[in-house]
């Protein structure tokens, strides 16, 4: 089988011949020196790389790394992976950059057995990188928060959700715990008219039933054992405001009652009175839980769900949102140290490749608790993986352990099919095991798909999206 041909750029010659000498024994091919000048002077090697590795070592490559892609693109126009090399992590504020432009990024120094594999997956990671526009995010912004996206399922929800704040209707998030429900309605009020009253959020599964009443609509003194004195509401106290009601699905039918009256007519009654009382306030509520599913059981009163079901957004989970694991995550370490004046830290890529394999069931909230976790024990200011919780790393380890090692390529037709069988395992877990998505992100039909998952016998287990794919056939020594 032919060598696979390579390029090292370096800042300068030496240590580009020096790498170029190393890489071509470990990688076992045929790597080419290429300093930043030849770059820019266009002083290459005969013939086209596969890869291009570059030494991150180097800040001046970190600094010049867009215009290298985009000189690249505007020579060759199509794309091949770009393998960042580091020694001590990726410095906190390269991540993003490093997540947008790289295929892949390898800590030195690297195990020789594992070049081949890393080089393999950074192929099937170039390809789904294109597909999924790394580059390309929104982004809401209110007065004091603001909610980023990745995910190109999330960019018209943005774009409504914006739309919808103009206006006095009353909005339905629904999403699991932890997904961000009260960011974006905090965001929905700052983007609003109503910016300069009062945001009120109401936890109703917190709040003990029987008060539940006393809580949204006040009460008179004497209403009730221990009324000794007149107590506002939540809808009176937040005026002119906007008013978040979290875990609307734990009011008791007739709380459900009262509160359609309030958003079809604004009236209501304070417990103990008999004197009406008019809100003026807007009214947004969340769930965690299906309100159309509780509905159909009597769960839920059905005209409420009606009423709230007509501006309703869904908010996706993180698993579904995997390009944005990792920018939250950097997002979630520089909160961290400004707030605990830390000094700025490496992150080492196994630690992001963690993140990245986790399934997150409790979504943004447990990967900003895990984040700050590794912050705080990071040795060395390198953020590793080494700190997160036991449960995060035995399903991580679990995925690894699950991935059979790879026989290696005898022929081209073999490492062609092996190099397409990562392409699309790889491409599986980044559309989270979704079929139609991930035959999209491939440039191919999901006919195409599904003829393929047969060829090399991949399964998707089918009741849990975050179990690992299995393969059943291997491909032949």
């Amino acid at each position: 089988m032919d060598k696979q041909h390579a390029w090292i750029l370096a800042a300068n010659d030496q240590t580009a011949r020096e790498l170029a000498h190393a890489l071509g024994q470990w990688m076992d091919a045929d790597v080419q020196p290429v300093t930043l000048a030849d770059w820019r002077d266009q002083k290459l090697p005969r013939g086209w790389p596969q890869v291009v590795l570059l030494d991150l070592r180097s800040p001046e490559i970190w600094s010049q790394l867009r215009e290298i892609r985009e000189t690249w693109k505007s020579r060759k126009g199509e794309q091949i992976p770009f393998i960042g090399l580091v020694e001590h992590g990726i410095p906190m504020e390269r991540v993003t950059l490093a997540e947008e432009l790289l295929a892949d990024v390898i800590m030195l120094p690297c195990p020789v057995d594992g070049w081949k594999k890393r080089l393999q997956e950074a192929v099937a990671r170039e390809r789904v990188r294109r597909a999924n526009k790394h580059d390309e995010y929104r982004v809401l912004q209110g007065t004091g928060l603001r909610f980023t996206t990745y995910s190109p399922d999330m960019f018209p929800l943005l774009v409504q959700l914006e739309v919808a704040s103009q206006s006095d209707f009353t909005i339905l998030l629904i999403g699991e715990t932890g997904t961000g429900k009260t960011t974006l309605a905090r965001l929905i009020h700052d983007l609003s008219p109503r910016r300069g009253h009062r945001f009120t959020t109401v936890p109703c599964g917190s709040l003990p039933n029987e008060l539940i009443d006393s809580e949204l609509f006040g009460h008179v003194k004497g209403a009730f054992t221990g009324a000794d004195r007149d107590k506002e509401g939540k809808f009176s106290v937040t005026g002119g405001g906007t008013i978040l009601l979290d875990e609307i699905d734990v009011l008791g039918l007739v709380q459900q009652a009262k509160l359609l009256r309030v958003l079809e007519t604004g009236e209501y009654e304070p417990v103990g009175s008999n004197e009406t009382t008019t809100t003026a306030s807007r009214t947004i509520v969340a769930s965690n839980i299906c309100l159309e599913t509780l509905a159909a059981k009597n769960h839920f009163r059905q005209d409420l769900f009606f009423r709230l079901n007509q501006v309703r957004f869904e908010i996706p989970p993180l698993r579904h949102r995997p390009l944005d694991i990792v920018p939250l995550a950097i997002e979630a370490i520089e909160e961290c140290c400004r707030e605990h004046n830390l000094p700025p830290r490496r992150i080492h890529v196994d630690f992001l490749e963690t993140l990245r394999l986790y399934s997150w069931p409790g979504n943004i909230r447990e990967l900003r608790n895990e984040v700050r976790r590794a912050v705080l024990f990071a040795r060395d200011h390198i953020v590793t993986p080494a700190p997160l919780s036991a449960s995060l790393l035995r399903e991580v380890e679990q995925y690894h352990a699950a991935k059979l090692p790879r026989p290696i390529p005898a022929g081209l037709a073999t490492e062609v099919a092996q190099t397409e069988q990562d392409m699309i395992e790889s491409a599986l877990r980044s559309q989270n095991f979704n079929r139609a998505a991930t035959a999209r992100a491939l440039g191919i039909s999901r006919v195409t798909l599904y003829n393929k998952l047969r060829k090399y016998g991949i399964t998707v287990d089918e009741k849990n999206s975050s179990k690992l794919l299995k393969s059943t056939k291997r491909l032949p020594r």
